[in-house]
């Protein structure tokens, strides 16, 4: 029989086996007259269509009654079993599947889930958690903390590390912080730089409306290592352009943004951190955790595949799979971190020409102190002052290590750090023009330039 993994993540539900990824589908469904819509061809009308468009089934899995729904759909778990059905079509029909799932689903709904696959022309013959499947893709030697993006939260899961196995500790959901919250985000800043600079706000139509967000992701894209992009959108017989700015949309997206690395700055502790593939996506996202290891698309898929014989259950009651064997750096074949954020990093730094010089002085009060040697250590506070030590002794509040002529801050255990408004949970690079804060102080590097204007 064929054995496929489906993941069941609502910004993309993804089937896929040995070979590759087969299918992939949002969690989008619209209520048409004989059947539901599902999938991307749902999402292609959602602007056109609201009042018929659905994005919170999976989310809200159960059986509750939904109002004013055609016959055919009585409540979400309806939607899910469609869905299911696409997905597994689309896929080309494997016989036999491994659920990967989140850890945002309740016992309840994993209970619903089981019973609606039991109904699908698929044996259901695994359960097991999604992050903890992505996790052991990577050679991890102590603990971490996996973090990604649904449609409408973001879900952070601590993965444990003992003798050679990872476990699923807790999860910690993290409502208004999915993809839907920041594409509602920057579709209202594009629009805004329509208005200004064409008179025309795409918000205002339903076609130009869903014409912006199917447009939004390869405009983010480009803006992940630009500064600007050209944005157009046709609207019948015209053409409307605009240029949106890279700052005007990580404005947008900046309070979320903090929600999230405050998040892995609280539950951080010095465990590894792993983007999942949504997240890592987030234009200069990843910049900011340059330690963290980007996860591929795939990783949940390979990682169940992986563990195929553990996962795998011939009885019709399924366990759900929260521990299993700690991958190796033999095993792992992923092009991760630190390579891939450095690139992210050294890009989106590049684009700054504020920051293009190292900084060599840390300007905290009315006192420059001088960055030398290869590490120093930000000891004090604002009431009684503050110094660089090269000695790790007490009232040490960040460290700062000089890495290829580059200075990186990291934050002392148990102290909240902040680079430019935004937190640290692990380390980052600081250039001229970065602002560092701690508690309500803030600091400023800066870089000293000799007469000619060459740094010193």
């Amino acid at each position: 029989m064929s054995l496929a993994v489906l993941e069941l993540n609502d910004a993309a539900l993804l089937l896929g086996d040995a070979a590759g990824v087969l299918a992939r589908s949002p969690g989008f469904a619209l209520l048409a007259a004989d059947a539901p819509v599902m999938g991307e061809a749902a999402r292609a009308t959602a602007r056109i269509d609201p009042r018929r468009t659905l994005s919170q089934f999976w989310q809200r899995l159960g059986t509750e009654p939904l109002h004013h729904a055609p016959a055919h759909t009585r409540h979400h778990a309806d939607l899910g079993y469609r869905h299911l059905l696409h997905v597994h079509e689309s896929g080309g029909k494997p016989a036999e599947l491994l659920l990967a799932v989140p850890g945002s689903f309740t016992r309840e709904q994993l209970a619903l889930l089981l019973g609606i696959a039991e109904s699908c022309p698929f044996r259901a013959c695994g359960l097991v958690d999604s992050a903890l499947a992505a996790a052991v893709t990577v050679p991890l030697s102590g603990p971490a903390i996996h973090l990604e993006l649904q449609l409408h939260q973001a879900v952070l899961t601590c993965i444990e590390h003992e003798q050679g196995t990872l476990s699923r500790g807790a999860v910690r959901i993290l409502p208004g912080t999915g993809l839907t919250a920041l594409q509602d985000r920057w579709a209202r800043r594009a629009a805004e730089a329509f208005i200004q600079q064409c008179r025309f706000d795409p918000l205002h139509a339903a076609a130009s409306e869903q014409a912006l967000y199917d447009r939004l992701p390869a405009w983010l894209d480009a803006l992940a290592t630009q500064e600007s992009v050209e944005a157009e959108i046709r609207q019948q017989d015209h053409r409307h352009r605009a240029t949106l700015r890279a700052a005007d949309m990580l404005d947008a997206a900046q309070s979320i943004y903090t929600d999230l690395l405050e998040a892995l700055a609280r539950e951080g502790g010095g465990a590894s951190l792993l983007l999942g593939a949504r997240v890592a996506a987030l234009p200069r996202f990843a910049a900011r955790v340059p330690e963290a290891h980007c996860l591929e698309e795939d990783a949940s898929l390979r990682g169940a595949l992986r563990n195929a014989d553990l996962v795998r259950s011939e009885e019709r009651a399924l366990r759900f799979v929260t521990r299993l064997p700690a991958g190796s750096a033999a095993q792992s074949h992923l092009p991760i971190a630190p390579a891939a954020a450095a690139v992210a990093a050294t890009a989106a730094q590049a684009a700054e020409p504020a920051r293009a010089l190292p900084a060599t002085h840390i300007v905290a009060g009315s006192h420059a102190l001088r960055l030398q040697g290869e590490r120093m250590h930000l000891i004090g506070n604002a009431t009684e002052g503050w110094r660089l030590s090269p000695a790790d002794i007490a009232g040490s509040r960040c460290r700062l290590d000089q890495l290829g002529g580059d200075w990186h801050v990291s934050p002392a255990s148990g102290v909240l750090l902040r680079v430019d408004g935004l937190p640290v949970p692990a380390r980052v690079q600081v250039r001229a023009g970065s602002r560092l804060g701690i508690e309500d102080e803030t600091m400023l590097f800066v870089a000293e330039v000799s007469a000619d204007g060459d740094a010193a």
